[in-house]
This record gives structure tokens, C-alpha cells and sequence, in this order.
């Protein structure tokens, strides 16, 4: 008994170098996105800005990419537990846990889409007591700081489920970002949905484990060459 916990201490302590030693580049693909970001086939990631970007990060830094789809609650154990070597859009206040940061990479904003016919939100204290389609797990906190209390969320486990709440009727406003709201105008002309109010503007980072065994050095400098060189801006475009 003591010989089989002594071999799995082992194969704990070992698994970021074995990791490294294999040549690969683990990125966590977050299940509770939707396009353009991630695009997911039987479960895996198959195609978004987030493999692109993975993709692309991998090939500078000469390994393999894969994926790894964790939900929102499994972020911060499948980083902090070195199960994963990075992930891509988010930002310091959305996850938790202490990790190493790249520089701002991908624009976008947080928004309220209403569906046809609602009442209008100019503001986001006209939200007050109303049902807002919000995905589990998720972190709003300019909402929060102006609702408080009377922020009304109606959760769904991703941001594809989300949008089919809203579009049945479900509920008449829900929170997105303007990336995805994009994304479904432009392929879908018969959406009924409405782009109410833009309330946040950032700049996605990637965040990565103290306990990958890849230098963050070498990540970090690969991820600026990839800014620097228009490499990022053009997978961007890709999905505009």
C-alpha cells in the first residue's frame, strides 16, 4: 500500500516534466464559450480564435498543441494542479488563483442583447428585478456593483445554452460579448436579437500555471512575437 502511494506522489510531481518532455503545449478550452472564441465536435476543441491562437503559440514555441475543455468551476484546479500549462481569455479579476500573465491580446466587450420587442436598456440600473441570462460561474462585476441585490441572474452552464434561452423567450435579456453577438449577425440574418447597451471594454489575456514545466519566459516571449508581428491581429480577422 505504502509502495502504491509512494508511485503515485511520483507520477504527480513528474507530470509537468513529463508533460514538457513530450513536447506539448496544454491549453485549458473553456466549455463555456462560444464562436468565434471556441467551436467545440464531440466534446474537443476543433476550431475558434482560441485554437488559432493556441495553434500559433504552440508552433513558435516548437511543440504540439492540445486541449483540454474544462468548465468554469474546473479553471482553477486544472491550472493551479499544473494540469494544464495556460489559458486564453480571460482576465487577473475573473479567475482565481496566482499565475503568470501576458500582455493584453484580445478586444472586446461585455454587453446586454435584449430579444425583439423588449423594452429598451439604455442603462444598466434599468436591469433592476428584471430575469438577465447569465452564464454559472461567471463573474459580472459592474453589474453587480450597479444592481446589487436586484440583480436577477438566470443561470445557464454556457454561453450556447445561454443564447437558446434568450431566443426561446426563456428570458428577454442576457449578458455576452460583443464578439459573439457579432459573430451570430453576421451568419445568421434572421436573428431577432437586439445589442442593447455595451457596459465594459477590455483586453482578454493568457493566463498561465507556476507550475508548467515550459519557462514562462520563452511562452511570454513567443506570445509577444505573435502581437508584434500582426500574427494575432490576423487571426482576429479571421472571425470579423
Amino acid at each position: 500500500m505504502l509502495r502504491q502511494f509512494l508511485c503515485l506522489l511520483v507520477a504527480l510531481f513528474l507530470a509537468p516534466a513529463a508533460q514538457a518532455a513530450s513536447g506539448e503545449l496544454v491549453m485549458i478550452a473553456p466549455t463555456d464559450l462560444a464562436m468565434p472564441l471556441v467551436q467545440f465536435r464531440d466534446g474537443k476543441l476543433s476550431g475558434g480564435i482560441l485554437k488559432d491562437l493556441g495553434d500559433a503559440l504552440a508552433q513558435r514555441l516548437g511543440r504540439q498543441a492540445s486541449y483540454l475543455s474544462v468548465d468554469v468551476d474546473g479553471v482553477t484546479p486544472t491550472l493551479t494542479q499544473g494540469r494544464a500549462d495556460g489559458i486564453c481569455y480571460v482576465l487577473p479579476f475573473w479567475i482565481d488563483g496566482d499565475y503568470q500573465w501576458s500582455r493584453p491580446l484580445i478586444p472586446d466587450a461585455e454587453l446586454v442583447v435584449a430579444r425583439e420587442g423588449a423594452p429598451p436598456i439604455r442603462s444598466l440600473a434599468d436591469l433592476r428585478d428584471r430575469a438577465i441570462g447569465t452564464v454559472a460561474g461567471y463573474r459580472y462585476p459592474r453589474v453587480e456593483q450597479v444592481l446589487g441585490k436586484q440583480f436577477f441572474r438566470t443561470e445557464s452552464p454556457n454561453m450556447d445554452k445561454n443564447l437558446r434561452r434568450l431566443m426561446a423567450g426563456e428570458v428577454q435579456y442576457t449578458i455576452m460579448v460583443q464578439s459573439t453577438m457579432a459573430y451570430l449577425s453576421r451568419n445568421d440574418k434572421t436573428l431577432r436579437l437586439r445589442p442593447d447597451l455595451v457596459f465594459s471594454t477590455f483586453k482578454a489575456q493568457c493566463a498561465f500555471s507556476r507550475k508548467s514545466a515550459i519557462p514562462f519566459q520563452d511562452i511570454n516571449r513567443a506570445l509577444d512575437a505573435l502581437a508584434d508581428d500582426g500574427s494575432v491581429e490576423r487571426i482576429l480577422a479571421r472571425y470579423r
